[in-house]
C-alpha cells in the first residue's frame, strides 16, 4: 500500500500537467498607443510566464498576439491557467475561442434587405417584401454572408 502512495505522489503532477488545453482569448481593452510592436508582444508574454512552468513553455503557448485592433492574445491554455490570468489586474476578460459557434449580431437587417412587413416596407418603390421573398423562391439553394467590421473611417 505504501508503495502504490509514492506511487500516486509521483503520477500527480503528471496527471496535473495533462489536462486538456484548449485556445482562449486573453482581453486587455484598448493599447494605450505607446509601444512598439515587439513591447507589446513581450508584455502579452509576460503574463504566460505567470502562469507556465517555464519561459519555453510560455513562449510555445503564445499562438497571436494582437498588436493592432484590441489589446490580446490568444494562447493554449488549460482551465486552471485561464482563471489565474483572469484575476489579474490588467486583465479585461479570457474567454474560450470556440471559431465554430458563431452568433449573428444583427440589428434591422429585415429592413436592409427590403424584407419588413408590408404596412412598413422601405424598399423605395422595389415591390413588396413578401413578394420579393416569393420570387426568391424564400431563399432556397441562396447562401448570403456579410461580415461587418463595425468600422468605417467616417467615424459614424
Amino acid at each position: 500500500m505504501k508503495q502504490l502512495s509514492i506511487l500516486f505522489l509521483f503520477l500527480l503532477p503528471l496527471l496535473a500537467s495533462c489536462e486538456e488545453k484548449q485556445v482562449y482569448i486573453v482581453y486587455f481593452g484598448e493599447h494605450k498607443g505607446d509601444k512598439a510592436l515587439h513591447e507589446i508582444e513581450e508584455f502579452h508574454q509576460s503574463y504566460l510566464y505567470g502562469v507556465k512552468q517555464t519561459e519555453e513553455e510560455a513562449t510555445a503557448s503564445l499562438l497571436y498576439s494582437y498588436k493592432h485592433s484590441i489589446n490580446g492574445f490568444a494562447a493554449l491554455l488549460n482551465p486552471d491557467e485561464a482563471s489565474k490570468l483572469s484575476e489579474l489586474k490588467e486583465v479585461v476578460s479570457v474567454f474560450k475561442s470556440n471559431p465554430r459557434k458563431y452568433s449573428v449580431q444583427t440589428t434591422r437587417s429585415w429592413r436592409f434587405a427590403g424584407l419588413e412587413e408590408e404596412g412598413h416596407n422601405v424598399n423605395h418603390g422595389f415591390g413588396g417584401g413578401r413578394d420579393l421573398l416569393k420570387r426568391a423562391g424564400y431563399g432556397k439553394q441562396v447562401i448570403v454572408g456579410l461580415l461587418d467590421s463595425g468600422n468605417n473611417n467616417s467615424g459614424q
